[in-house]
């Protein structure tokens, strides 16, 4: 073999260096502008409630291809943004097309942190049944403006964690997922204040929640902060109007010496701590929905 291609590495050279060129013709002179204009007509026609804008594409090795600003957005509010990219670089598994099943793996720049993952669609089309694991990290959330269009309060912080889903495009409430997140550093907004607080800081807040049915089973919530620790857990029913969905939440929440001071000279509260807490902490449930939830000291 080595004697085969040291006789022949002049050959060799000429097939190296015709690729190279190649590549870089088709790298050079790609239809960028035509690819990107074609994906995002072919991605508007589908039916769906959402709109893509794509600023540019070009092709990256091997097989990939990157998109530089992108945008999601719903038909009928342009002006609520879904989900934006700086940067979405996508790829295809071609071992998976050969079984007929469509698998395309992305790294994505978004909201100063990076997602990756994959999403694989089972009968190889798009309007069918898929799955997905993504994988976040470093997530601004603040930066999220569509989260405060369902849930109606500002929260912020710095978001990792992994996300499950599988399901279909056309009813996405049906699928079944996970998530579990770790959220740091940031802060809560209440839509219903908890004594004297209209917002709660926190360093670090745990979340594990299941979707089956269009039911989130919130199995997980552990919030620490300056102020107080708290638990969360139950379940919430997803509506189509997610605004809608219902609330059956019980939590407890510990404060701390911290939280004493700031409330100090609200005679109300401290009242209401020297009847309702016991053994350091306070037990509630959350009910109503999740755009108008109510909450009982229990």
């Amino acid at each position: 073999m080595k004697q085969f291609i040291s006789k022949n590495k002049k050959w060799f050279g000429y097939v190296i260096y015709c690729i190279i060129v190649a590549v870089g013709l088709l790298y050079y002179r790609f239809p960028s502008d035509a690819l990107r204009d074609y994906v995002q007509i072919r991605a508007n026609n589908l039916d769906t409630p959402f709109f893509l804008s794509v600023d540019r594409l070009k092709p990256w090795p091997p097989f990939g291809l990157k998109l530089g600003q992108t945008e999601i957005s719903f038909k009928d509010r342009p002006d609520i943004k879904l989900f934006r990219t700086d940067s979405l670089l996508v790829r295809p598994e071609a071992w998976s097309f050969l079984k007929g099943r469509g698998k395309y793996c992305f790294e994505c720049l978004a909201y100063g942190g990076d997602l990756k993952g994959c999403i694989h669609f089972k009968d190889n089309s798009i309007s069918g049944p898929f799955n997905t694991e993504i994988e976040l990290k470093n997530i601004r959330i603040g930066n999220y403006e569509h989260l405060k269009y369902p849930i109606g309060r500002h929260v912020d912080g710095i978001l990792w964690g992994t996300i499950y889903y599988s399901g279909q495009y056309k009813n996405l409430m049906d699928g079944d997922g996970e998530a579990n997140l770790t959220l740091q550093d940031g802060r809560i907004e209440l839509s219903v204040p908890i004594l004297t607080l209209g917002s709660v800081e926190f360093n670090e807040v745990k979340i594990q929640m299941v979707l089956k049915k269009q039911q989130i089973n919130l199995a997980r919530f552990e919030l620490k902060g300056p102020q107080l620790k708290g638990t969360l857990s139950g379940t919430i029913g997803l509506k189509e109007r997610f605004a809608k969905s219902t609330l059956e939440l019980k939590g407890r929440i510990e404060p701390f010496a911290s939280f004493f001071k700031s409330a100090e000279g609200v005679s109300s509260t401290m009242r209401f701590f020297k009847q309702r807490l016991r053994k350091g902490a306070l037990t509630f449930i959350i009910y109503g929905t999740l755009g108008e939830p109510e909450i009982r000291f229990t």
